[in-house]
């Protein structure tokens, strides 16, 4: 699938999505207002790169990022809530991730869509990593839409 298939799939449903980045930062959203007529579903998003952002923007529970840590499919879960909440939207998505280049696990990258989640694991470089994330999340919406 494409970004185009998605747009078009958000279209033919009458759904407006929105997002919250932070290892992609703003990647996702980029590569969809890239396909025209993405002003009809998109509603908007933010890049929540650290923590507190998480925290104060998007309502994140500290106790969340304590037990499960940043990178977890329950922090994703809440940045795609809070994001919902925050701008209306019928679907909410959340990213979160180690795009590296160092670390333990990096290239490990959690999703999250309305209560969906999912942890990925790519290999490459920092870019590779964040192009292959927003390649899987296309592909992930269009199969669970």
């Amino acid at each position: 699938m494409k970004n185009n298939d998605l747009i078009q799939l958000l279209k033919s449903k009458n759904l407006k999505l929105a997002a919250a980045e932070s290892c992609t930062g703003g990647a996702f959203m980029a590569a969809l207002v890239r396909v025209p007529g993405t002003s009809e579903v998109l509603c908007g998003g933010m890049v929540a790169y650290c923590p507190d952002t998480k925290v104060n923007l998007l309502g994140v529970k500290r106790a969340t990022i304590e037990r499960h840590g940043v990178v977890s499919q329950e922090v994703a879960k809440e940045m795609a809530e809070g994001v919902k909440a925050k701008l209306g939207s019928d679907i909410g998505i959340g990213i979160t991730g180690f795009a590296g280049p160092t670390g333990e696990r990096v290239g490990e990258v959690c999703f999250a869509m309305n209560g969906l989640a999912v942890t990925k694991n790519f290999t490459g470089t920092r870019c590779e990593v964040i192009d292959a994330s927003v390649d899987f999340l296309v592909e992930w919406l269009c199969e669970n839409i």
